[in-house]
């Protein structure tokens, strides 16, 4: 093996890589399947087609994976990034469902053209490369992981149709997972220690089970095979309004890579150029336009798997390829799917926590980096970020009256932290950086 090889293209031993790729899709398929569910449920699909609205999301999204991590020509950022749905995409793919002379064959136009449109938009917005410095990437990713932690309390408390939300057993087997999380990391070997969220949730979901958590009633039903297939709901339609539509949608989420992209970089110590964004972001292009011919929906990277980089210092990109590749495999055989689905959501939540956890850390030790001491616009910037970027998570009813247009820009937490930071250190640090204003006299000030 090449020892100045970066660990970013390591290739792992076999039974590492699966076990690992594993972990990376256990925690990323509850997030995949559920743009799918919510959608189906809106736009009242029958049960044979919401299932196959499940299986086209996770099998493009096994295929975005691979895309990304493995990289194809100029396609590609070749990190470890998880590939999923985009929640941003939720209410504009409703809106145009329900939309006369729509509906889904009207989606599927729409996220084909947006598609179309990111490939070609994609080197304008990799120019942007250069105004992510650490301090705007540590505000970027420590707002990825607070951003998280509604989610994984959610969970811990028994997951949003939880009868009894909050109850006693459903945080004690959070608590048990995090526990086991923080043992096995504490006292095993390199092998169970990469293995660790993996491991914790194993036990969660048995511990659970034993107290009667388990819910295995879609196993029962969920067919052995199905194949996605394109054009399921027929040839797409390709209409203005939503394909612009979209257009902002992707554009929104092209603005959200960029500093995915570069934060993720950060994390796994590989420096992101200009190209290696372009490519990344023309890869989540060729992703959607896929997607649309599959009857899915645009695809952008899982915040969620950023921390399980972090918690088992795994940074390899062919452990996230693998995963990518057993989506699709899960994709085919619902019946394993559904078997995943049915993992209690309180062990999730005790995983979530030590993850998303993680993600802030490695938030705060980019920060770290950023001097302080003698450039007073960087407490500014970091402040009025996450300040500005938690208001969807904290009071998501404060934007409820801006226009149409802008919501899928100022609720996303991700977004905001992107536009703030990259724009308060425009105008306060510039292209010079280095000429400090000492924090003392701001004081003084």
């Amino acid at each position: 093996m090449n020892t100045d090889q970066h660990p970013v293209d390591r290739v792992l031993p076999k039974r590492q890589m699966i076990t690992l790729g594993l972990q990376h899709m256990l925690v990323a398929y509850i997030g995949a399947i559920a743009v799918p569910l919510i959608v189906a449920s809106a736009l009242k699909m029958s049960p044979a087609d919401t299932t196959v609205l499940i299986s086209t999301a996770l099998f493009c999204s096994g295929i975005s994976t691979v895309l990304q991590t493995v990289g194809v020509w100029k396609f590609g950022v070749r990190l470890p990034i998880l590939q999923g749905v985009a929640f941003s995409s939720v209410g504009p793919v409703i809106a145009i469902g329900l939309s006369p002379g729509g509906g889904f064959a009207g989606v599927c136009g729409a996220v084909i053209g947006a598609g179309v449109f990111t490939m070609f938009a994609a080197p304008l917005v990799g120019r942007l490369r250069r105004f992510f410095p650490p301090v705007v990437t540590g505000c970027i990713v420590t707002v990825i992981g607070l951003q998280l932690f509604p989610v994984a309390y959610q969970w811990a408390g028994g997951g949003e149709n939880a009868r009894h939300f909050g109850a006693l057993p459903f945080l004690c087997v959070a608590l048990f997972v995090a526990l086991v999380i923080l043992a096995v990391n504490r006292f095993a070997n390199a092998f169970l220690r990469n293995l660790s969220v993996l491991i914790g949730l194993v036990s969660g979901s048995v511990l659970a089970c034993s107290l009667g958590m388990g819910d295995f009633g879609n196993v029962a039903s969920a067919p052995w095979f199905t194949m996605p297939l394109p054009f399921h709901f027929g040839m797409p339609v390709f209409s203005v309004v939503p394909v612009l539509t979209m257009i902002v949608v992707m554009v929104v989420q092209m603005v959200e890579s960029m500093g995915l992209f570069v934060a993720i970089g950060d994390i796994v110590e590989k420096n992101i150029s200009e190209e290696d964004a372009v490519r990344g972001m023309r890869a989540n292009g060729l992703a959607s336009a896929i997607a649309g011919m599959f009857a899915a929906f645009p695809f952008i990277a899982f915040m969620e798997n950023v921390g399980l980089v972090i918690l088992t210092g795994v940074r390899s990109r062919w452990v996230v390829a693998v995963s990518g590749v057993l989506m699709c495999v899960v994709a085919l055989v619902p019946k394993i799917g559904a078997i995943v689905a049915s993992t209690p959501a309180a062990a999730l939540g005790g995983a979530g926590i030590a993850m998303f956890g993680v993600v802030v850390a490695a938030g705060v030790q980019t920060l770290s980096k950023v001097d302080f001491e003698r450039n007073r616009y960087n407490v500014l910037i970091v402040g009025f970020t996450i300040a500005t970027a938690l208001i969807p998570v904290m009071a998501p009813q404060v934007f409820k009256q801006m226009p149409d247009w802008t919501q899928p820009f100022v609720h996303s937490g991700v977004v905001l932290a992107c536009l703030v930071s990259v724009v308060l250190n425009a105008v306060l640090n510039g292209a010079h950086e280095e000429d400090v204003v000492p924090a003392q006299s701001m004081v003084r000030e």
